[in-house]
């Protein structure tokens, strides 16, 4: 029992710290589902419990630093809602022909590809991208999106290459990320809820939804903080470094 809690604590630790930055939540949880023999065992209900917490500790960080005031909704509502529809549409895609992309050896290759690919896009050079229409950089940056299906790519990292290959500045392709986040943490969290089959209140949703959102907050608040500052730089290298370990083990 002592180590269910340690589990989820820690499991909720990663989902909070690796939801909003550019490293793959989903790689990270995979990959501890794994160790500790759960990935064949899903537990929908602390799924949902982890991803709603993760969604409510976006939503008050996005509302305490205004940018859920009213005017910015209605500006971007719709770009928003056009960023979503790629994922959408793959989204149901894989659902079905029931498609598996679960590996540890997507995970280490996604992991170093999308390290590389956060590495260029940071730089000025690689900002090729010349679309100078706002629906149509966000329809874009909903492609680069959909990248985050393979376990290891993140979400957030492939909408922040986006952004950056496009010319946006660190700090906003990171909060565009957040923004198009909204959506997909939403049907994610309404995906997992659908296949809960009995609900039943116990610590371990008390643990993970407390703990992944004080972490998701204070993630959420380091990152756009500093961004701008400390570049894309130690994410890469973690990256490069997480994928190794893996397909290392993996040999």
């Amino acid at each position: 029992m002592t180590s269910d809690y340690f589990f989820y604590i820690f499991y909720s630790i990663i989902q909070g710290v690796t939801e909003f930055i550019p490293i793959s939540s989903s790689g990270h949880l995979n990959l501890l589902e794994l160790l500790h023999g759960e990935i064949n065992s899903r537990n929908y209900l602390y799924e949902t419990t982890a991803h709603f917490s993760s969604l409510f500790a976006l939503l008050i960080y996005l509302f305490n630093h205004k940018h859920l005031a009213i005017h910015n909704v209605k500006n971007y509502f719709l770009l928003i809602a056009l960023a979503t529809i790629p994922a959408v549409i793959f989204g149901a895609l894989i659902m079905f022909y029931e498609w598996n992309f679960f590996s540890l050896k997507i995970i280490g290759y996604t992991s170093i590809v999308g390290g590389i690919l956060l590495y260029f896009s940071d730089l000025k050079f690689f900002q090729v991208i010349n679309i100078t229409n706002k629906k149509f950089r966000f329809f874009v940056a909903g492609l680069f999106q959909c990248l985050a299906f393979l376990p290891g790519f993140s979400r957030s990292g492939s909408c922040i290459i986006a952004f950056r290959m496009m010319g946006e500045d660190r700090q906003k392709s990171s909060v565009m990320s957040l923004y198009l986040g909204v959506p997909i943490i939403l049907i994610s969290f309404l995906s997992n809820f659908k296949d809960i089959k009995v609900i039943s209140l116990d610590h371990n949703l008390a643990i993970i939804f407390i703990v992944t959102f004080i972490f998701a907050y204070l993630s959420l608040k380091l990152f756009i903080g500093f961004i701008n500052k400390i570049g894309f730089k130690p994410f890469v290298i973690y990256r490069l470094i997480f994928g190794i370990f893996i397909l290392t083990i993996l040999a």
